[in-house]
């Protein structure tokens, strides 16, 4: 054992590279402790391992080296703690982003697993679904250039970091009067389903009371080109002896983010139905 260590003894008993350690010293971060007057030569003190393991610890944490820099500057106890506590609650922070993020990614994928399961089109079924919160800006949409400022306003008011298309959580209204009246393919109302820990304003919000809903899937490029698919719900709504109780709601099942075939890009429509 001795205690004056050369760049590449430090570097490799404390886990950096060589490069690593010539940085810091440019810096003036972390500098050899003995300069050898007659060959030049730059030793590290091994009683200098703690500085460097503290340097390590804190770029783990996502210190900058200025940062760092400042963490040495003149320490004392309530200065590094107040330090540590800061860094801890960015860590927290970036923590929660990232389950929020493994959440969502997980959620979609489940999501669309399912999805290439239920392959038939233009069938009309009923299925019971469950209440449901909405976030919408209360305007409609004319066509797909509003379209798409619509969808960044709404992703804009969410908390959550990952884009709400992919998710069968976008989607659009359509009026119980549009519906009775034939007007299959007025402008429709905006959406998008929200999570339970979303805090959005009551004025932007719509709940969706659970109940029956008599669905149809189609697949296409617009939303707008339902006519053929409201119809056929309709006439299956009567012919079981159902009428609506509100307005539809036009989910987009698989969209644009995950295929360009039109073929493959595909709708489900909701149409909430009680008993006459």
């Amino acid at each position: 054992m001795k205690e004056k260590l050369s760049i590449g003894e430090m570097a490799k008993l404390r886990g950096v590279t060589t490069e690593t350690l010539r940085h810091y010293d440019r810096i003036d971060l972390f500098k050899p402790q003995y300069v050898d007057s007659y060959s030049g030569y730059r030793y590290y003190s091994i009683f200098q391992y703690e500085i460097l393991g503290t340097i390590k610890e804190l770029r783990q944490l996502g210190m900058s080296t200025d940062e760092i820099k400042d963490y040495f500057n003149e320490r004392n106890f309530s200065k590094s703690l107040d330090i540590l506590k800061a860094k801890h609650t960015e860590l927290v922070s970036k923590m929660n982003e990232l389950v929020d993020l493994e959440e969502n990614i997980r959620g979609k994928i489940e999501y669309l697993e399912h999805a290439a399961r239920e392959k038939e089109l233009q069938t009309v079924f009923f299925r019971e679904i469950g209440s449901r919160k909405l976030i919408t800006l209360h305007e409609k949409i004319n066509n797909n250039l509003e379209l798409s400022y619509g969808v960044i306003r709404l992703e804009n008011m969410l908390s959550e970091k990952t884009p709400i298309l992919a998710s069968n959580r976008l989607g659009i209204m359509i009026s119980e009067a549009d519906l009775k009246a034939k007007r299959f393919e007025e402008p429709s109302v905006i959406f998008v389903v929200a999570k339970n820990k979303e805090k959005i304003p009551k004025q932007y919000q719509k709940t969706v009371p659970a109940g029956l809903f008599a669905c149809i899937r189609y697949n296409g490029e617009l939303l707008w080109n339902r006519s053929e698919s409201l119809s056929k719900v309709l006439e299956e709504i009567k012919k079981m002896g159902y009428r609506m109780s509100g307005d539809a709601l036009q989910i987009m099942h698989v969209d644009i983010t995950i295929t360009d075939k039109p073929n493959e890009i595909t709708f489900e429509i909701q149409v909430p139905v009680e008993k006459t």
